[in-house]
């Protein structure tokens, strides 16, 4: 599949964004909590034209709308891991947005398990590392309402405006009640250190991650680790793009140099 179509059903749970002629990096990114593939669309800027960038889309959204949600992060596993093994021909990066984190790591270990080949590098932004990981309590996926649309407002992952729109806040709490249960459930999988190098993005200002959690992700690899605090809040998707660029034109070069 070096460049080549991708299949039904494997274009339903993974979006590639725009597939490159020659692709020579293949970058797989997992959204944050109510968000699909269309998140990481702003990246498209900042990529060198080899990359391929193929968002996770989770079903009850975009094209998967009439899907049923998903509650249980293995499961999510269950149907990625297959669909996504024939793009693994190339050297390829593990992309978790913020939430996303937490099944972004869980796949590279599930695929380390089945012997498939490991990403060139793990990246993770906003997110505290395994080991001081908490799950509030009570968890954001049992909140009423109004507090949880107004935590995920206070994130930054969706306008404020947005609370008004009685319908699409209904639609938008299912979203969000799947997605947080299935990050609040899914635990990290116990094991050594990572054979990888680990990159962190988070910012400065966030109020939600701290610093000295975020490098705590230091204890997960046994390779290489770096953290890069942006000058951003929580929610640094967009603000990230130049940093992802500028990691997957290190990649490609490390990959001309081998």
């Amino acid at each position: 599949m070096n460049g080549g179509t991708t299949s039904a059903a494997a274009a339903r749970v993974i979006a590639r964004l725009r597939p490159p002629e020659r692709p020579a990096l293949r970058i797989i990114c997992f959204p944050h909590v109510g968000a699909g593939a269309a998140a990481f669309k702003p990246w498209l800027d900042h990529l060198p034209p080899e990359a391929d960038l193929c968002a996770v889309r989770p079903p009850g959204r975009e094209n998967r709308v009439r899907e049923a949600l998903l509650t249980d992060g293995h499961a999510l596993l269950d149907e990625l891991v297959p669909q996504l093994t024939p793009l693994l021909d190339l050297p390829y990066a593990v992309v978790g947005h913020c939430s996303g984190s937490v099944p972004a790591t869980e796949l590279v270990r599930r695929l380390a398990a089945v012997g498939a080949p490991a990403p060139a590098e793990l990246v993770v932004s906003s997110a505290e590392g395994p080991r001081v990981r908490t799950v509030e309590d009570p968890p954001l996926h049992r909140l009423p309402r109004a507090e949880l649309l107004a935590r995920v407002v206070k994130y930054g992952g969706m306008a404020e405006q947005v609370l008004g729109d009685q319908d699409l806040m209904a639609m938008f709490e299912r979203i969000l009640r799947a997605d947080y249960q299935l990050v609040e459930t899914l635990e990290y999988t116990q094991g050594p250190p990572l054979d990888l190098p680990v990159t962190v993005v988070g910012g400065r200002r966030d109020e939600f991650v701290d610093a000295l959690s975020m490098a705590a992700w230091s204890s997960e690899t046994s390779g290489e680790f770096t953290l890069h605090l942006l000058d951003a809040g929580h929610y640094i998707l967009n603000d990230a793009g130049p940093l992802i660029g500028r990691i997957a034109r290190r990649l490609l070069e490390r990959e001309d140099t081998a």
